[in-house]
């Protein structure tokens, strides 16, 4: 069998690039020898219940990107993020020959041509992209002096980017790369996982909210409390769960704070999957907080799940919503203003319902997983057809086992 590197940092930090990374190794274990390179240890039981995926850890290779990058990881988790990412680029360029092929799954890491990469937003190693306005990343302070050490660290060949299959995923992502990098990438949205949500009543929910993600100051939670106190002032009486795993413990002590001071915001942490779905299955509405967000798997969860979301309006997370103003916000009294009108209005509201269907025809598993199967077997030169049929043989077995 080829043997197939794949590169991510840290996939316990249970985001939608941990659900991409698990996805894309699970439609190609049948075929290929697997090995995770990467910064820390994955719990692979815990991976699978929490993305409801099938990766085989029996027979997954797990080596650590050297010495460097676990050690910063181990020492300040997603502190120096992109120095990381630099040691692990550089790392997998290094040990590139040891495999038949590399992805990534942590963005473009300038691996040797022929290699597969998927950006969720670009890292631009070379340039900090001062034309787009719209464009930041929370660890880059444009051209500081930690930004160029991480640039000299990686030591990315631009021009290696151009003989790679990159996917973006998102349009918004990859009009951002394409101004980075001079190179328009195939957009392939990320696997959202449809399979366990079930239609319900709209007078069967609970007249409330649910936002999904990790608690960090990106997500701007507490703006999101912010617009729930608003919305509870138009005379709406309405509820907010905040479900995700903690990133950052002085955050999450400042939502806890205002949430003792709320009957009505719950913030619930980190949900095995079931109560996750049963959560967005029993409310009606849905929010999401972190601008410029770069596709937003969770939202695309919360349409899945039949509730109508909010989000703000920029980034790929628009696209999701069909850019539809009613449903994308630019500012707090903004979103008050919007969730005012269609918590007003019945008809409003059976209008912005979506449901798991569509979620399932533009973002669903099978779709990210046929896609990342034939590339890689035409990076191969196999057979685009056959890696098809096995990733969804993988998969139906999969399912069949749970």
């Amino acid at each position: 069998m080829t043997s197939v590197g794949v590169v991510h940092l840290d996939l316990m930090s249970k985001g939608g690039g941990e659900a991409v990374a698990m996805n894309v190794m699970e439609a190609l274990q049948a075929d290929h020898d697997l090995t995770l390179l990467t910064a820390t240890e994955p719990d692979l039981p815990a991976l699978n219940d929490y993305f409801n995926t099938g990766v085989d850890a029996s027979s997954l290779s797990v080596r650590l990107a050297g010495t460097l990058a676990p050690a910063l990881h181990a020492r300040y988790g997603v502190g120096y993020y992109v120095l990381q990412n630099a040691l692990l680029a550089r790392y997998a360029r290094r040990h590139a020959d040891e495999f038949d092929l590399l992805v990534s799954t942590i963005n473009e890491l300038g691996l040797p041509p022929g290699s597969i990469e998927y950006v969720h937003f670009p890292f631009d190693w070379s340039v900090s992209l001062p034309n787009r306005g719209d464009v930041f990343h929370p660890t880059l302070d444009g051209d500081s002096a930690y930004e160029r050490v991480c640039r000299r660290v990686a030591g990315v060949d631009r021009s290696a980017i151009r003989e790679n299959t990159v996917f973006a995923n998102s349009e918004w992502t990859a009009s951002a790369f394409d101004d980075a990098y001079g190179v328009r990438p195939e957009v392939l949205y990320p696997p959202v996982d449809t399979t366990e949500f079930v239609e319900r009543r709209w007078t069967a929910r609970e007249n409330g909210f649910v936002v999904v993600g990790r608690v960090e100051r990106s997500k701007r939670l507490t703006g999101i409390v912010e617009v729930i106190d608003g919305v509870r002032a138009r005379g709406h009486d309405t509820h907010l769960h905040v479900i995700g795993p903690t990133y950052d413990e002085a955050y999450r002590s400042e939502l806890d704070a205002m949430a003792a001071d709320r009957e009505y915001v719950h913030v619930e942490g980190e949900l095995p999957r079931k109560e996750l779905i049963e959560m967005i299955c029993s409310h009606r509405y849905g929010i999401h907080g972190k601008a410029y967000e770069h596709f937003g798997m969770s939202v695309a969860e919360l349409v899945a799940g039949g509730a109508i979301p909010f989000v703000p309006a920029s980034g790929g997370q628009c696209a999701i919503v069909h850019d539809d103003e009613r449903l994308t916000y630019r500012s707090i009294p903004d979103a008050v203003d919007k969730i005012d009108r269609v918590l007003g209005d019945r008809s409003l509201q059976r209008q912005l319902r979506f449901g798991r269907a569509e979620v399932e025809r533009r973002f669903g598993r099978e779709r990210f997983r046929d896609r990342i199967a034939a590339a890689a077997a035409e990076a191969l030169g196999e057979s685009r057809e056959g890696a098809i049929r096995t990733a969804r043989r993988l998969s139906k077995t999969a399912a069949t086992d749970d």
